[in-house]
């Protein structure tokens, strides 16, 4: 390889925001300290493509399949394209020659990760949630470090060292401000705020209990709904109280800023930029019929640490929701406390720390 371009940072995953978020957070850090010049390994056409441009990095698209625990036809067709993705990456980083591999996970970082082991780069992997999935397990083997967001991650490896650094969170949220996000949001009455997160793609469950909830009763507080991209439904635009979004790109950290409670996904992207931001949050984790049950791990940490509460997927439904933000909204002491709380559990500077390793392997 070339000794020449020793200077050069690969990271590597996407597919949804909790793989995507904090790369861009850690890509913002390596530039800030001027430590090289970064690249994006990703899916053909992935989402992350319009994030690593919107950072400023070259992009790479490859093949990847999807890995799943059980038995499917599917698996024969995603293991080649797997295979392919391996031969793209292999390709990839011989030409780009970086010194350090970083990957947030997800099954697009599988390829790059393997190629990058055969081609004898140092890496770096990082898993968010409490349970890590089956793409962490697999990059962990050949990871020199691994960075997990919770001290009790469930999580071994034979080649490195386990670090715990936390989650990285996005400037954009870091720097939000409640009275931007007022204006940007325009709500014409006052009051509170409560902000429905259903993740970056949206969530059928969870955007269906809005709907409900909108449809059949009249908002004592100001409701901010983030439905996924082509989900929105038309009819809804002329109640003040109710602002629906497809996607909340740079104006989520005034967004959130500005809300008194978070619904939300509990995933652990999620998790900590609500908690770094400090707001309360009732949490509706992805059912273990649609998971591992890592969603339900996160949430059960953070109730346990008095950090957030939790609505069941399977009781969701708008009188449910609507109920339980009245009792939430009326409790003002419990509200500040659950997010000091949350914000507790969230290590802050995840990005500095995970950079630090970065510039470790590279010295």
């Amino acid at each position: 390889m070339d000794k020449s371009n020793k200077r050069v940072i690969a990271v590597t995953g996407g597919g949804t925001g909790g793989h995507i978020f904090p790369n861009v957070a850690v890509i913002e850090e390596l530039k800030e300290r001027n430590t090289g010049n970064v690249l994006w390994i990703g899916e053909k056409n992935g989402k992350e493509q319009e994030l690593a441009r919107d950072s400023g990095v070259t992009y790479y698209g490859i093949q990847s399949g999807k890995l799943r625990r059980y038995f499917s036809v599917k698996n024969l067709f995603d293991l080649f394209r797997v295979f392919i993705g391996v031969c793209q990456s292999f390709f990839i980083l011989r030409k780009t020659c970086p010194a350090v591999v970083f990957s947030k996970g997800g099954f697009v970082s599988v390829p790059p990760v393997i190629a990058a082991r055969l081609c004898g780069i140092p890496i770096i992997t990082h898993e968010s949630d409490i349970i890590p999935g089956l793409a962490t397990r697999i990059t962990s083997r050949f990871a020199s470090i691994v960075c997990v967001s919770f001290e009790k991650s469930d999580i071994r490896t034979k080649r490195g060292r386990v670090v715990h650094t936390g989650n990285p969170v996005r400037r954009t949220v870091k720097q939000g401000k409640a009275y931007a996000g007022r204006k940007f949001l325009r709500f014409v009455q006052e009051g509170r705020i409560v902000t429905v997160l259903g993740g970056s793609l949206g969530a059928s469950s969870i955007n269906s209990a809005v709907w409900d909830m909108v449809e059949r009763f009249s908002l004592p507080f100001n409701l901010v709904h983030q439905c996924g991209r082509g989900n929105a439904r038309e009819g809804y635009e002329n109640n003040i109280r109710y602002r629906q979004f497809e996607f909340i790109g740079a104006e989520m950290g005034d967004v959130l800023a500005a809300s008194d409670i978070v619904v939300s996904r509990a995933g652990a992207g999620a998790l900590y930029e609500i908690g770094f931001m400090k707001k309360p949050s009732l949490l509706v984790p992805l059912p273990r019929s649609k998971s591992r049950g890592e969603q339900i791990a996160n949430a059960r940490f953070f109730q346990e640490h008095g950090a957030a509460d939790i609505l069941a997927d399977g009781e969701l439904n708008g009188k449910r929701l609507f109920d339980r933000m009245g009792v939430l909204l009326e409790d003002e002491n419990r509200l500040k406390s659950m997010g000091e709380k949350a914000h507790a559990l969230c290590s802050d500077d995840a990005e500095k720390k995970i950079v630090d390793l970065i510039e470790e392997l590279l010295s």
